[in-house]
């Protein structure tokens, strides 16, 4: 009894792919993929967001299903074949699929052509666009925080210029209010010597009448006397 399972004969493997190339051969490809890619040279992980957000746009969801799809037929094989994943994508991007892989693989090419070897050891490739994609996000994060960082400074210095103008009106308020002070105080002394002045004159008027008084009684009091000497004299 048999385990369950059946092989592929050499003789149908020869026939799939008899039946492949022929429908290469009805397919139109870009002729990007006429280059092949060692994803051994690839740093994978640094284009699935980029899948992500291709499919995203494609098919108007984020599938995880097509994108692990993807990621898996790039992960297979060390060489695949873009026309292979082409055809195997086309169920799930339908018209958009040649534009997809185009795009990808000339991702694939630009980061294998980025592989080096440093100290000995291999660095795998990233593509070019993404590498300047995020060479360009890097300096938008650096403007942007450049441009906060100035903006809380200059709101910083704006605060301190309001507490010296503050500090100022203070200092002016205050030299007010004492100018205040001293010109009530001058009006006050003012005041006093005024009244002063005018009561030592009102003594001085008081003093005078007096006076006039004393010596008018004086005279009334001479006038009487000799008034009386005269009429003794007569008698």
């Amino acid at each position: 009894m048999g385990d369950g399972f059946r092989g592929v004969s050499s003789d149908q493997d020869g026939r799939f792919k008899s039946q492949e190339k022929k429908l290469f051969a009805k397919m139109k490809f870009p002729a990007c993929f006429s280059t092949k890619v060692d994803m051994r040279k690839v740093h994978l992980e640094v284009l699935r967001p980029w899948v992500t957000k291709k499919v995203t746009v494609y098919i108007g969801t984020e599938d995880d299903i097509v994108i692990n799809m993807v990621m898996a037929e790039l992960e297979k094989e060390d060489e695949p074949d873009p026309r292979r994943m082409q055809v195997n994508l086309t169920g799930f991007l339908e018209r958009n699929t040649g534009a997809f892989m185009g795009d990808l693989w000339g991702l694939c090419i630009s980061a294998q052509e980025n592989f080096k070897i440093e100290k000995g050891k291999a660095v795998k490739g990233m593509p070019q666009q993404l590498l300047k994609e995020k060479e360009d996000e890097i300096a938008r994060i650096n403007t942007e925080l450049q441009e906060r960082a100035k903006k809380i400074q200059d709101d910083q210095e704006k605060m301190r210029e309001r507490a010296r103008e503050f500090e100022r009106q203070q200092e002016v308020d205050k030299e007010k209010m004492l100018r205040r002070q001293l010109e009530m105080q001058q009006e006050a002394m003012r005041r006093a010597e005024a009244k002063a002045e005018y009561e030592k004159l009102e003594v001085m008027e008081r003093e005078k009448q007096r006076a006039e008084e004393d010596k008018e009684r004086e005279l009334r009091r001479k006038k009487d006397l000799e008034e009386r000497e005269k009429g003794g004299t007569r008698e």
